[in-house]
């Protein structure tokens, strides 16, 4: 993949995913908004037919005392009738509403000696009845009769009902309906509705304000569409004097409790596709990455074998001169020039095949009983000499008490070998190595420290990574393939040990490498 297509891809896809979590996020608000006006819907459903079985309840309870009179009434009511009523006044000042109804009931008379003459015979049957206006007297913000009401008694319209009404509007609230009848005929009619979640209720007055009917709970909220609100009561022209109020304190819950299903499978999928979105990018730079440490990794390896090429080519034609074979002395020195190139060459492709052993988990450690003391003073030994050349030293300080343990020498002394070489190279002046042992809790604790230019925590991070180099391609830089910390992490994770390390800018760096001491 072509290292230009990868942040162009990596765009597209950022920009189809933020769309497509856009019309997620678009679709859910629909979704939610859709179940709370079906919500506020089938509420307000409930509240309407509450209260008008309230209404109706409060008329049967008016009527209870003038049942025959208002019995009489009703069972004449598809008759052809003339209706009138008016209001008088005694001398106590109370108020009487005088309600007549007069069934007319007319049929022709038929002369049988004249052709042309007819008679038409009319009886009239009459029902009368009175009905007295109570005012509860302690109550004060009852009003008056208003005059365009008590005109209207004349009217053959007005209905019984509504003179009831009329002298139900004139008692007080708490006589006409109390909380416990409102919760239960709420309940009943939300039940209907299917709606069956905590709700607390109340009376408003006509300017909004609490009254005395509500429950303990009941608190009429400042946000708009918190509290549900219905006329409950209202006077001769359908002016509200009471609402019935109803706030749910779970109600988000409620509204979301019929799409929670299709929320949970929207969020789940948005999430799984986030998280692929995730992984592929981040395994899209990885590769791209990988890709370049490899190509760093062909490169240095190439100038690995490079130097040793040439110098065994160049030793390969002094041996054809005439001059060097009639020298000895000459011949064992570029024979011995070109064993040690190969050996060189060689050591470099057997990392090679460690690591891939390694990576295909067939590399076999051959464990003995084995002196870790001795695989140390060996592995130091070898680096010694390229050391001093430069000037610099080792220190070693070997307090550890018990050091005999079931390892491989051989794949272990490569990775000490590996770590005192690189205190070595990544030493920029002269190199002070320091090399420490001690025993802890069963373990064999190897401490090599050195004084060189050191690690950011970034960087530290990292160096065990296969192909990491910290200044990763430049092949003038110290000599190396990005591979012996990882093959020393992983020789000393297979002996079931551990390798830490403590390194600082311009400081040094510190391996701690722990081996377990049980032989088993």
């Amino acid at each position: 993949m072509k290292e230009k297509f990868i942040p162009i891809l990596s765009s597209l896809m950022t920009i189809s995913l933020v769309v497509f979590v856009g019309l997620q996020v678009f679709w859910l608000k629909q979704s939610i908004d859709a179940g709370e006006q079906d919500f506020s819907s089938r509420v307000y459903k409930a509240l309407n037919n509450s209260a008008q079985k309230i209404n109706s309840i409060e008329i049967n309870k008016f009527y209870k005392p003038f049942t025959n009179f208002y019995q009489n009434i009703n069972n004449q009511k598809d008759s052809s009738t003339i209706q009138t009523a008016m209001s008088v006044i005694d001398s106590q000042s109370v108020k009487y509403i005088m309600y007549k109804k007069t069934i007319v009931n007319r049929k022709p008379l038929i002369i049988p000696f004249s052709k042309k003459d007819t008679l038409k015979i009319t009886n009239l049957l009459t029902d009368e009845g009175v009905l007295k206006i109570k005012k509860d007297s302690n109550d004060s913000n009852l009003k008056p009769i208003e005059q365009s009401i008590e005109n209207s008694f004349v009217s053959p319209k007005f209905t019984l009902d509504e003179f009831a009404r009329l002298s139900i509007n004139q008692m007080s609230l708490e006589s006409r309906v109390n909380i416990q009848l409102i919760d239960s005929v709420v309940n009943i009619e939300l039940r209907k509705q299917n709606i069956d979640t905590k709700f607390e209720s109340g009376v408003l007055n006509n300017k909004f304000e609490i009254t005395k009917i509500h429950s303990k709970d009941f608190v009429l909220s400042k946000q708009p569409k918190e509290n549900y609100n219905v006329i409950l009561f209202s006077d001769g022209k359908d002016i509200a004097n009471y609402y019935l109020s109803v706030y749910f304190p779970s109600k988000q819950y409620s509204v979301l409790n019929p799409i929670f299903g299709a929320i949970g499978l929207t969020i789940a999928s948005t999430l799984v596709i986030i998280a692929i979105y995730s992984v592929s990018i981040y395994y899209m730079y990885r590769q791209k990455k990988i890709s370049e440490i490899k190509t760093d990794f062909i490169n240095n390896m190439s100038h690995e074998f490079k130097t040793p090429i040439a110098t065994i080519n160049i030793a390969a034609d002094a041996l054809k001169s005439e001059k060097v074979q009639a020298n000895t002395e000459k011949i064992l020195f570029y024979s011995s020039l070109i064993k040690q190139e190969n050996e060189r060459m060689k050591k470099q492709v057997e990392m090679v095949l460690r690591m891939s052993k390694l990576e295909r988990n067939s590399l076999e450690l051959i464990r003995k009983e084995t002196n870790i003391r001795e695989i140390l003073k060996n592995s130091v030994k070898t680096v010694r000499l390229q050391v001093e050349q430069r000037g610099g030293k080792i220190t070693e300080n070997y307090t550890a008490i018990n050091y005999i343990a079931n390892v491989d020498g051989f794949h272990l002394t490569n990775a000490f070998v590996n770590i005192l070489d690189n205190a070595n190279k990544y030493s920029p002046n002269e190199p002070d190595i320091t090399l420490k042992t001690y025993n802890k809790n069963n373990d064999y604790i190897v401490e090599i420290t050195d004084k060189g230019k050191g690690m950011s925590e970034n960087v530290v991070k990292k160096i065990f990574e296969k192909f990491y180099r910290e200044e990763s391609g430049n092949i003038h830089n110290v000599k190396g393939h990005g591979l012996g910390l990882t093959y020393v992490k992983n020789i000393i994770k297979l002996h079931n040990g551990g390798i830490k390390v403590v390194s600082k800018p311009n400081k040094g760096t510190t391996f701690i490498i722990n081996l377990p001491l049980n032989h088993n």
